[in-house]
């Protein structure tokens, strides 16, 4: 008995079975007038292959027979676009007319039974009623038949023109980046790893170096000056913490040769970490310009009308904290439920006792000041003849702490006269201070003969004031108390010299 070299066609359509929309027009489709003829007639080879891609989820075509007949999946029909579904069952030749010229060949390739691939190849397509750029990745497989035969290609395709189109912008940009680097008018260096291998450096840095080769090495092996002036230790630190440094005006000496001169130079520059997407820091990136000119230029600048910078300075610190304490005293003030008029009288003056200060520092040239000239300046104001007793060393304060002792003697002194001691007839105040060994200051102010004391049950502007306010402009401690015989307030400030003894002052 001999055997046949091919099975007999199958009567049945079965293979066509599934598929989507596609499969469902090859099933209705008149195949009569077609070269491949009606599905029950196609060999075994061909039913095969149709049935794997009717089923497939990745778009596949299938070119059979001498007219290379076009049969292909749900997947493939976004491909063709409006070739879709006049395609079916048509000539590969015509299907695809405007790109015949650049895959005949491939075509031909294929059903000489050698299969080829191809990467992210161009093709000017016209699908959508216009022609266009497109790119596939794909493969041509010959397909044979039962006699051994080819008879047709398999081509399974992955349109890629989103992603190269993709790649194109990023590439792009990656090099309007380089280009920026390259022609950026700072210096900048990538640095990766925590050896801080220099893996980019742009004109800029190569000539604040020295134009030394660096690529590719290491900072500590590339630059050891940068070890002896402390900036690894500042890029170990950034790389550890993941958290910017940066500096103006700093100092970089190099020599652009082992013997050469030292440069000194003088830059503006930040260490940026670089993070993956995780945060993990992966590399530093260095970015900074050269402003030896610029800080040349100041200090030449700086040599010649230093005097006038520190006045002007000092004047425009002096005016805003003055103008800070006239809004604190406003705020405070006005903040209150007293009738307007007496809260005008009390703010009136809190800054008449402020301007007091002033004008004995004016005199004094904003140097310093004895605490008896501040004291009276302002306590006289409260016109109570001599029931206020003064008594201590003739220290001199600085220009802080004599306007913050004014507010406080102020404060006090409006007090006793409203609700304390100095209300009464006989009552009287006792302001006495000592400076000990260690330069402080140790005031006490102590109210005596008054209507009888209660703490109060809760804290006005002038106690804020002294408590709060006083104790942070004079960096020392201000403690306030209630006795029945009278109010307290102890001041604990810190001055810069020790009174010239034995000089002191008693009224």
């Amino acid at each position: 008995m001999s055997e046949t070299l091919s099975a007999a066609p199958r009567a049945d359509g079965s293979f066509l079975s599934g598929g989507g929309d596609v499969g469902e027009l090859m099933r209705a489709h008149d195949w009569t007038s077609s070269p491949l003829g009606p599905p029950a007639s196609w060999p075994q080879s061909l039913r095969s292959v149709v049935g794997l891609l009717l089923n497939s989820k990745f778009p596949m075509f299938v070119a059979w027979g001498e007219g290379l007949a076009f049969l292909y999946n749900d997947a493939y029909a976004e491909i063709l676009g409006d070739k879709h579904p006049a395609a079916l069952g048509g000539r590969f030749s015509e299907i695809w007319s405007e790109i015949w010229d650049d895959i005949q060949p491939l075509v031909r390739t294929a059903m000489a039974g050698e299969a080829s691939f191809h990467e992210n190849l161009r093709l000017l397509v016209s699908r959508k009623g216009f022609g266009e750029e497109a790119w596939f990745t794909f493969s041509y497989s010959p397909l044979r038949s039962e006699a051994g035969t080819v008879a047709g290609m398999f081509c399974a395709v992955h349109e890629t023109t989103k992603l190269v189109l993709a790649e194109r912008r990023l590439s792009g940009e990656r090099q309007r980046l380089v280009d920026m680097f390259e022609q950026a008018p700072t210096f900048m260096a990538m640095l990766s790893g925590p050896e801080h291998r220099i893996e980019m450096a742009n004109p800029g840095y190569m000539s604040l170096v020295g134009h030394r080769p660096v690529l590719g090495r290491t900072v500590a092996d590339a630059l050891p000056e940068v070890v002896e002036q402390g900036y690894l230790t500042l890029l170990h630190s950034v790389y550890s913490a993941g958290v910017a440094y940066a500096a103006s005006g700093a100092m970089y000496a190099a020599r652009a040769e082992p013997e050469g001169p030292v440069n000194e130079r003088y830059v503006d520059f930040v260490f940026q970490p670089l993070k993956d997407s995780e945060g993990k820091v992966t590399g530093i990136f260095v970015l900074g310009s050269d402003v030896t000119d610029r800080t040349l230029s100041e200090r030449a600048v700086q040599s010649s009308q230093d005097q006038l910078k520190l006045m002007v300075l000092e004047l425009n610190h002096r005016v805003k904290n003055n103008l800070a304490t006239v809004q604190s005293i406003a705020v405070q003030t006005f903040r209150g439920s007293d009738p307007p008029e007496q809260m005008r009288e009390a703010f009136l003056k809190r800054i008449s006792a402020l301007a007091a200060a002033h004008d004995i520092l004016t005199r004094e040239q904003w140097e310093s000041v004895t605490v008896s000239s501040i004291a009276l300046a302002v306590l006289e104001a409260l016109a109570v003849g001599d029931r206020i007793h003064i008594s201590g060393p003739e220290i001199r304060l600085s220009s802080k702490i004599s306007l913050a002792l004014s507010m406080a003697f102020h404060e006090l002194g409006t007090n006793a006269v409203k609700y304390g001691a100095l209300s009464a007839g006989r009552g009287s105040v006792e302001l006495t201070w000592v400076v000990n060994d260690a330069n402080w200051l140790d005031l006490e102010w102590n109210e005596r003969g008054g209507p009888r004391v209660e703490t109060p049950h809760r804290r006005g502007f002038g106690s804020r004031l002294l408590e709060r306010g006083l104790a942070s402009e004079l960096n020392g401690t201000v403690e306030m108390t209630f006795p029945p015989e009278g109010v307290q307030c102890k001041i604990r400030a810190f001055v810069a010299e020790a009174p010239p003894a034995p000089a002191s002052v008693d009224r």
